[in-house]
């Protein structure tokens, strides 16, 4: 144990809230080298040569017209039919007089309505086409809002009963399209890359009547969709491409790092923050440098600047009087402003990383092509560092061993890092669709080139507490491209006192 450190914490019990006992302290795995512990895999994310397509289910897979008509008969058949060839609206509500308006919305909410429709002519042979050829193909619809229980449930039924099971797993519910991810979208709706976000894909317009006065790319008929989309005859895509990939070498200059965090009355823990960085293992040919944003902290930060600056290539940035001290947003990107290097090591002040982190971390990257951005966290430990010298982690650091783990009240009274318990991070990091939800904390690596593409951290967050980092890691994923990666053997230990 640490000196002047008992062996039960104070003011936690030996039990987590629910029961159960809490595990001892195990030792630092001495790790050489790094395991991958979970990766998004580029061709998840529509990377390599496949494509992602899109594919709307009303009026483009399904014959919704053809239902909508049988059905008006059957149920209204005082109420005229306008035909399909004219029709001027994609709210079909909108062609027929007032008086009529309830009738129509209320067709669709016909038991069967969905599930019973006929296929589009050639609709399920070009979907199944397109992923025999190893396309990753979503069926994304938005339920109707009016009976959404029964419209959902029996788009479900109409997939599974024309495409199979496991074309379930592909359908994606929502009323706001521009929020999934792809390369392509299929869709006879004129306006629907109008929404929360600047969509990601091309919209395909699938031919309608009331959808003429669209531009762009159109497909009329489902036989001609590999020549719309730019794809070989073979089923392989025209062009060989990432879109996670850029032209440009995202570190030109090689991979070095700059670890940046801000800091406020801290001291006594960011000097066991930058001991933990001075003793880190460089077998490899890279640079590394700190920077320090402080957030007008009163205690000595200048000692510690002139401590460390002999022993770190190491940055001390002070701000001017701030009217709120946690403004840890804009503290962020005033330090990455700052930044030489062009990987960021984005850091909490609180954490002492593993020996091999930044070692760890340049092999990795140095393993994957330069043009692709690669998002990269690791787990993190709980420890109480009270009482403890840097200058003895500065001797040895195996002092980080003798660290007491703690039931963080911050990570569920848990003294490993919660998102390993929580759900399978490891399953939805490599296959979920909000990867960026396991990337809350900090010591994570991202490229300097993408920070600036997104517009760095989010400032509106200054002041307040939580979310930011979300909010940072998913703009870097569905803005900036990056693959979210986890690795092992290189952990982070989270200083926090007990109580």
């Amino acid at each position: 144990m640490a000196p002047n450190l008992p062996s039960n914490p104070k003011g936690l019990s030996s039990t987590t809230p629910d029961g159960l006992v809490a595990p001892p302290a195990a030792k630092v795995q001495k790790t050489e080298g790094f395991s991958v512990m979970a990766e998004a895999k580029p061709e998840h994310y529509h990377a390599g040569n496949k494509l992602t397509i899109l594919v709307d289910m009303d009026n483009t897979l399904c014959d919704w017209e053809g239902a909508f008509e049988a059905c008006m008969k059957a149920k209204f058949p005082e109420v005229a039919l306008v035909p399909a060839e004219g029709r001027l609206n994609w709210d079909i509500s909108k062609d027929y007089p007032a008086a009529a308006a309830d009738k129509v919305k209320a067709v669709s909410g016909t038991p069967g309505f969905f599930s019973e429709m006929k296929a589009v002519e050639g609709g399920v042979e070009a979907v199944k086409a397109m992923a025999a050829a190893g396309h990753n193909v979503l069926l994304v619809t938005a339920p109707d809002p009016n009976f959404y229980t029964q419209c959902s449930q029996e788009k479900y039924e109409w997939v599974e009963k024309n495409l199979g099971a496991e074309w379930k797993a592909k359908v994606v519910l929502t009323r706001d399209k521009t929020t999934v991810r792809g390369d392509f979208l299929i869709d006879d709706k004129p306006h629907c890359d109008v929404g929360a976000l600047e969509p990601e894909w091309a919209h395909v317009v699938f031919d309608q009547t009331y959808n003429r006065q669209k531009g762009g790319k159109r497909l009329s008929s489902w036989a001609a969709w590999k020549d719309v989309l730019g794809v070989k005859a073979e089923l392989d895509c025209a062009v060989s491409r990432n879109p996670r990939a850029s032209q440009e070498n995202l570190y030109p200059n090689g991979i070095n790092f700059s670890c940046v965090f801000p800091s406020f009355n801290q001291e006594s823990i960011v000097r066991k923050t930058l001991a933990g960085l001075v003793k880190q293992k460089i077998k490899s040919n890279f640079k590394f440098e700190v920077v320090i944003v402080d957030n007008n902290s009163t205690d000595d930060i200048d000692a510690i600047y002139k401590k460390y600056r002999t022993k770190l290539d190491l940055t001390l940035v002070q701000r001017r009087k701030l009217a709120n001290t946690f403004s840890v947003p804009s503290a962020r990107n005033m330090g990455i402003q700052q930044a030489k290097y062009d990987y960021i090591i984005g850091m909490d002040s609180d954490v002492i990383l593993n020996e091999n982190f930044l070692e760890n971390m340049y092999q990795f990257l140095s393993s994957k092509p330069n043009n692709v951005p690669y998002m990269v966290t690791a787990e993190r430990i709980f420890v109480c560092t009270e009482g403890c010298s840097d200058d003895k982690l500065l001797e040895d650091y195996t002092e980080t061993e003798r660290y007491p783990r703690i039931l963080s009240k911050a990570n569920y009274f848990k003294p490993r890092d919660n998102r390993f318990s929580h759900g399978n991070i490891l399953e939805n990091v490599e296959k979920g669709w909000q990867p960026w939800a396991y990337f809350y904390g900090m010591h994570t690596a991202f490229p300097k080139k993408i920070w600036e593409k997104i517009g760095g951290y989010n400032e509106v967050y200054d002041g307040w507490w939580g979310y930011d980092d979300i909010h940072f890691a998913w703009e870097m994923t569905v803005k900036g491209g990056c693959l979210p990666t986890i690795l092992g053997g290189t952990e982070g230990f989270h200083q926090e006192p007990y109580g």
